[in-house]
């Protein structure tokens, strides 16, 4: 296997945050165009108030900045010290399958319960990658 077979769900990671922060924006100026929220309620967050909608993909985003760095810094380790498995490449795919599925609940019907469970799936998934990335580091010769 390619080493770099492990940056691709790293950059599928980046599309799915991109791309909640594009529906964001635009969800953003549409509110503002529709007259929903006033442009003088971003200046400090606290003029006034928005639409729950916009409430709610404000703090999708906001958890794209929370765990999955740890993620993109898992794959980059992994990377950089020549830990790339198969199974690390798994568990990569995996977690972004999980935040896939994460941001289709939080942004869908938004159940609690299926979201939390995808949610604490995914932190298992990351949990494997970094376990693989410990192995191979410990195992490795150039540690000596």
């Amino acid at each position: 296997m390619q080493s770099t077979a492990i940056l691709y769900p790293c950059i599928a990671m980046f599309t799915l945050t991109f791309g909640s922060i594009l529906l964001l924006g635009f969800s953003r100026y549409t509110a503002i165009h529709k007259r929903d929220v006033r442009i003088s309620y971003f200046r400090t967050y606290d003029e006034g108030t928005q639409p729950a909608r916009l409430h709610l993909l404000s703090r999708h985003v906001q958890n794209h900045f929370e765990v999955p760095p740890l993620f993109h810094i898992g794959v980059l380790i992994t990377f950089a010290s020549g830990s790339v498995t198969t199974l690390s490449v798994i568990f990569a795919w995996l977690f972004v399958a999980a935040r896939c599925v994460h941001s289709y609940i939080h942004l869908g019907n938004n159940d609690v319960s299926r979201r939390f469970f995808t949610f604490g799936t995914s932190l298992l998934f990351l949990a494997g990658l970094w376990l693989t990335l410990l192995y191979g580091l410990v195992t490795s010769n150039s540690m000596l």
